[in-house]
C-alpha cells in the first residue's frame, strides 16, 4: 500500500508547489519553524483544507475523484469501470487520471485478478488478467470524502443544519477543543449531547455570544461582524474579496471560527460558502452589533399581562396526607421490608392521590405514597407500631400529633408542611425537564429550598413574574449557593462567566424550576403560567414560564405565623354549613375545612 509520505518524497519542486496550492497553503512562508511538507501531512487530514482541493479541481476531476473515495472503492476501483461510469472520453479520462496522480490525490497499481469467461453454456474458463486499479491515499481519504459529500449531496450541506446537528458529527476530541473555549475542562462529566447543548445555550445567552466574540483575533472578529451584516451565508469568493486573505490566512480564520462554534464553511449547491447556523444567528448578530455587554435587568420582573396558559393553584399535598391517614384508619397497612405499602393496598389508595409521581432512581416505581408516609412520620401524624410479639408485623397507626393537626386549617397545615419541606431529606422534589448535572460532587441541592422561598417572600400576591427573572435574581445573589466552597476548588471554577451561566442554567436553574413546579406548586403556594397553552391543560410535567404567588402562599410565607390552635367548630355552627349529606348518603365538603374533614 503506497503512502502519501512516500509519494511526496518522489515529487518534483514544481509538483510540490501545485500540491501546496491545492491544499490551501498559498501564503505559507517557505522558511518557518516547520517544513511545508510537515504542514501538508497535517493538512491532508483536515476537512477545511480539503474544501480548498474541491474548489480548485476541475468538474471532471471532481467527478472521477469522488467515485474513488467511497468506502466500497477504497480497496481499489477498476480503471475501466470508473471510465464507463464517468462517461468521459478515453482521452479526457486519461488527462484527468494523470492530473489527479500528479496532485497526489490517487495512485494506480496493476494487479492480477481472476476472471471467468464462458466456454460453453455449462462450463467456464478461469483466467488471470492484469487489471489497473485506482486507489485514494489513506491519509487524505476521510477529509476529502467528507468535503466531497457536501459538494455532491445536498443532504450533507451543513448550511441547512442547526448548530447541534453540525456538532454531532464532531469527534469527542474535536468537541473538547470547542468546549475549552467555553471554559469547560477536558474530562468533564458531560456526554457528547450535553456538551453540544451547553455550547448552544451559551451562544443564546444575553451576553454569552458577546463574550465569545471578544476572544477572537481582531481581523477574524471583523470578518464575523461583516458576515452578520451580509446575512447568515456568503460565498467564499465574496469573503476573499472582502478580506484580501490568502489561503493560509483564510484557513486560520475558518479554523478559529469553527473552534468557537460561531461560523462554518461548507459547499452549498456546489459553491463554497461561509455561514452561521440559523438557530444561533439572531443572538450572534445582536452580539456582533454590541460595543458593550448588554445590561441585564436585576430583580424579579413582573409581567404586564397573564400568560396564555395557567395551572391554577390547589393543595394536593394537604389532601393526599388526609387520604393516607384515612386509609390507615380503614385498614391495616403493614409496610414491606423495603418500607413500601403492599401492592394490593397501594392499588386502592393510589387512584385517590393527586400529587405528581416521585422517583428516587431511574426505572423505579413511583415513590410518592411512601414519601407521604415518610412526611407523616416526620410531622408526628403517623408512626409505625412496635411489635410486642414475635411474628407480628409493624403497621402504620395514628401519631401523637395527629389530634392537634386535625384542628388546624389549610393555611396552618401548609405552613407546617413547608417548614418540614425545608429540612426533610425524605421529601422528594422533581427536577426541571432540562436538568443536566455537570459535577455531582460538592453538591447540596437542599440549600435551594430556602433560597427560593426567600425570593418568593418578596413577591406580591396576584402578580405574575417571569421564571427567567427569578433565576437571574438567584444567580445575581450567589450562583454557587448549592456548591459549598472546598479547599481544592480553583478560583476560576467559581467565577461568574457566560460558560458558567450556561452550566448553571442546565443544573442549578433546573433545580429551582423543579422546586417551583413540583413541591411549591403542590403546596398551593404558587400558580404556574405557560406561554404554550396546551402545556397548562395537561397533567404532564413541564417547565413553567411564569408564576404567581397565591393568597395562601402569601399567608404561609408571612413572618407573622403565630396562628393559635382552636377547637374545631361544628360544620353547622353559626349557620356556616360546610358539609352536605346527599340523597345517596355521600358527604360533600363545600369548602376547604380540614377540621371537618378529619372529624369524619
Amino acid at each position: 500500500m503506497k503512502t502519501f509520505r512516500q509519494a511526496l518524497i518522489q515529487c518534483t519542486t514544481q509538483q510540490l508547489e501545485q500540491i501546496f496550492h491545492l491544499w490551501g497553503m498559498s501564503g505559507l512562508p517557505v522558511k518557518g519553524p516547520q517544513s511545508r511538507q510537515d504542514v501538508l501531512l497535517r493538512r491532508v487530514q483536515d476537512p477545511i483544507a480539503a474544501r480548498f482541493v474541491w474548489e480548485y479541481l476541475s468538474p471532471d476531476e471532481r467527478q472521477v475523484l469522488y467515485r474513488i473515495l467511497g468506502h466500497s472503492a477504497r480497496s481499489g476501483a477498476r480503471r475501466d469501470v470508473t471510465l464507463k461510469k464517468s462517461q468521459l472520453s478515453e482521452t479526457s479520462f486519461e488527462a484527468v487520471i494523470s492530473s489527479l496522480k500528479r496532485l497526489l490525490l490517487l495512485w494506480e497499481n496493476t494487479v492480477k485478478m481472476r476472471s471467468e469467461r464462458a466456454f460453453t453454456r455449462s462450463k467456464g474458463v478461469t483466467t488471470l488478467e492484469d487489471v489497473a486499479l485506482l486507489y485514494p491515499y489513506m491519509e487524505s481519504v476521510d477529509a476529502l470524502y467528507t468535503a466531497g459529500k457536501e459538494y455532491f449531496s445536498s443532504k450533507s450541506d451543513r448550511s441547512t443544519m442547526t448548530l447541534d446537528k453540525i456538532l454531532s458529527s464532531f469527534y469527542h476530541g474535536e468537541l473538547d477543543i470547542i468546549a475549552k473555549h467555553y471554559n469547560i475542562a477536558a474530562g468533564s462529566y458531560y456526554t457528547h449531547a450535553e456538551l453540544r447543548s451547553i455550547i448552544e445555550d451559551e451562544l443564546v445567552l444575553p451576553n454569552g455570544a458577546f463574550e465569545v466574540l471578544q476572544r477572537l483575533d481582531p481581523p477574524i472578529r471583523d470578518l464575523f461582524k461583516w458576515l452578520c451584516e451580509q446575512g447568515d451565508k456568503v460565498s467564499m469568493q465574496a469573503v476573499r474579496k472582502h478580506t484580501g486573505f490568502d489561503d493560509t490566512t483564510l484557513l486560520t480564520a475558518l479554523h478559529q471560527l469553527e473552534e468557537y462554534a460561531l461560523a462554518f464553511d461548507t459547499f452549498s449547491e456546489q459553491e463554497r460558502v461561509l455561514f452561521i447556523p440559523s438557530n444561533t444567528y439572531p443572538s450572534l448578530k445582536k452580539a456582533a452589533a454590541q460595543n458593550e455587554p448588554e445590561v441585564v435587568p436585576t430583580g424579579l420582573v413582573s409581567l404586564a399581562s397573564p400568560p396564555p396558559g395557567e395551572r391554577i393553584s390547589h393543595t394536593p399535598f394537604v389532601y393526599d396526607l388526609a387520604v393516607i391517614i384515612g386509609a390507615m384508619y380503614q385498614q391495616n397497612i403493614e409496610p414491606t421490608q423495603a418500607g413500601k405499602v403492599p401492592k394490593r393496598l397501594a392499588a386502592k389508595i393510589h387512584p385517590m392521590l393527586r400529587g405528581q409521581p416521585r422517583f428516587k432512581f431511574m426505572d423505579e416505581e413511583d415513590a410518592y405514597m411512601e414519601m407521604l408516609f415518610q412526611i407523616g412520620q416526620e410531622l408526628g401524624l403517623v408512626r409505625l407500631s412496635q411489635a410486642t410479639l414475635e411474628g407480628i408485623k409493624a403497621r402504620y397507626e395514628p401519631g401523637l400529633q395527629l389530634e392537634q393537626w386535625s384542628q388546624l386549617d389549610v393555611t396552618e397545615q401548609t405552613r407546617r408542611l413547608l417548614q418540614c419541606w425545608t429540612r426533610s431529606f425524605g421529601w422528594l422534589d422533581i427536577r426541571g425537564v432540562n436538568f443536566r448535572q455537570y459535577d455531582p460532587y460538592y453538591w447540596n441541592p437542599m440549600a435551594a429550598r430556602g433560597s427560593i422561598l426567600e425570593q418568593l417572600q418578596k413577591c406580591t400576591p396576584g402578580q405574575w413574574y417571569s421564571v427567567a427573572s427569578l433565576l437571574q435574581t438567584i444567580w445575581d445573589k450567589d450562583p454557587f449557593e448549592l456548591r459549598p466552597v472546598q479547599y481544592n476548588i480553583r478560583p476560576a471554577d467559581r467565577r461568574k462567566s457566560s460558560a458558567m451561566r450556561a452550566r448553571w442554567n442546565s443544573c442549578e436553574g433546573e433545580v429551582y424550576i423543579g422546586l417551583l413546579s413540583s413541591s411549591i406548586y403542590e403546596l398551593g403556594i404558587v400558580t404556574l403560567g405557560y406561554q404554550d397553552r396546551s402545556l397548562a391543560e395537561t397533567d404532564q410535567f413541564a417547565n413553567p414560564d411564569a408564576f404567581m404567588l397565591t393568597d395562601l402562599g402569601a399567608a404561609v410565607l408571612s413572618t407573622d405565623s403565630t396562628t393559635p390552635v382552636k377547637t374545631a367548630a361544628s360544620p353547622l355552627s353559626n349557620g356556616n354549613r360546610s358539609l352536605v349529606l346527599q340523597p345517596n348518603f355521600e358527604l360533600l365538603l363545600l369548602r376547604p375545612d380540614m377540621p371537618t374533614l378529619y372529624s369524619l
